[in-house]
């Protein structure tokens, strides 16, 4: 097959599978999908009320127009996107941001999503027992949850984050399979295509994994990404003493004996 038929092809695909991707790539919105969801992930690690894990993975690309480089640099020094995600216990992905550099921090990228002015406006209207599980990266938020470190073996506090961690490698197992089955998405195979077309690439490569898990295809193989702690970053237009209040009302109804 020629290059150009290659391209064209490929081009055609990828546009198609993006052209269906709210049919394969949805948030839960109603009241049985959000209970199947909090159900699944509770059997998986034990926590309750947990509407997804959420996370960001990295995925190398060519080198972009000079005039934007900057902007898709890790902190890694390698160019990429940074996609955020959002995964159920069966590792399908239900949202996907692949619209931001490899320079945009996690919470950025989840702050401009639409995930979050979702769940910030279900949060004014009085929902208050459904939460995402971030790492640290994130902010605490009365509707995302993020660990309790450095607690002492045994408190409420190490049970809560024990079960948070159980519950959210999830998103990683989701990030292994994604890119075991999806080689172009790994760090030495960088995608060489524009950021735009490369995001579409990735949106594609999500569609694709969501209809292998709906159809059992099997996963031969998990790749798994270095680990990358990301700092937290402060702001000051999001409720971070309310989600303290809510982390604690969590650990105090469900981990304390």
């Amino acid at each position: 097959m020629s290059q150009t038929s290659l391209s064209r092809s490929l081009h055609a695909t990828v546009n198609a599978l993006n052209n269906v991707m709210n049919n394969w790539i949805r948030f839960p919105v109603t009241a049985d999908r959000i209970e199947e969801i909090k159900q699944g992930l509770f059997r998986n690690g034990g926590f309750p009320g947990v509407i997804g894990a959420i996370d960001g993975t990295h995925v190398a690309i060519f080198p972009p127009e000079a005039e934007r480089e900057h902007l898709f640099i890790n902190r890694k020094l390698y160019h990429s996107l940074n996609v955020l995600m959002i995964c159920n216990s069966e590792c399908e992905i239900l949202a996907v941001n692949s619209a931001h550099g490899g320079r945009t921090h996690d919470a950025r990228v989840l702050r401009s999503s639409r995930i979050f002015a979702y769940l910030e406006r279900r949060h004014r209207e009085g929902e208050t027992n459904s939460w995402l599980l971030g790492d640290s990266a994130y902010p605490l938020l009365p509707f995302l949850l993020t660990p309790k470190l450095n607690e002492v073996e045994g408190t409420p506090g190490a049970r809560y984050t024990d079960h948070h961690v159980r519950t959210r490698s999830a998103i990683e197992r989701c990030f292994g399979i994604l890119k075991g089955r999806w080689r172009c998405l790994r760090k030495e195979r960088a995608v060489h295509y524009s950021p735009q077309f490369a995001a579409l690439v990735v949106n594609a490569c999500c569609v694709l994994h969501n209809m292998a898990i709906r159809w059992r295809v099997s996963n031969e193989e998990i790749h798994l990404d270095e680990l990358d702690v990301i700092p937290p970053i402060p702001y000051n237009d999001v409720d971070e003493e309310h989600g303290e209040q809510v982390r604690n009302r969590v650990i105090q109804w469900y981990f304390t004996n």
